[in-house]
């Protein structure tokens, strides 16, 4: 006489589990990594696309560069809003998204590594102290963290 047998046994499942670790230990490493390729890239390109409405309203505005308070205002920008960015921190290793927007305190144009505070978000030195003001300007990221997708030695403030 047969049993009528509905259902697995317990070496089917065990093994079916096993299988199922095995292929886990080889696809958390390289989510994991996708994760960090996709932050890294989102994070270059918004540095990209705050260059570019800086560089719009220069053309436009006869070769001034908009004034810190313009940009914080975020009307530069064509969702009227200033980025978020996200990066990690040099300070605890945590990620960090922001859209805040620091005042270099050099006001020559140029960012210095001395003027990243790590604190997320973006750096802007509009040049108001240049003659003719406001005729150069940088943005820099905030954050002392390396970007380790494209060179594991190059900061975030250095794009």
């Amino acid at each position: 006489m047969r049993k009528n047998r509905k259902g697995f046994t317990l070496i089917e499942l065990v093994i079916v589990i096993a299988i199922l670790g095995i292929l886990a230990l080889y696809a958390v490493p390289k989510y994991q990594g996708l994760i960090e390729e996709a932050r890294s890239a989102e994070a270059r390109a918004q540095i990209g696309s705050f260059r570019s409405a800086l560089a719009i309203y220069y053309a436009k505005n006869h070769g001034m560069y908009p004034t810190y308070d313009i940009v914080n205002g975020g009307t530069i920008f064509a969702e009227e809003v200033v980025p978020e960015v996200e990066v990690t921190l040099l300070s605890g290793g945590t990620v960090k998204r922001s859209n805040i927007l620091t005042s270099a305190g050099t006001k020559d144009g140029k960012i210095e590594a001395g003027e990243i505070n790590d604190g997320g978000g973006w750096v802007y030195d509009d040049g108001s102290g240049l003659t003719p003001a406001y005729s150069k300007a940088d943005v820099r990221i905030n954050s002392k963290g390396t970007d380790t997708v494209p060179d594991p030695d190059k900061y975030w403030y250095q794009y």
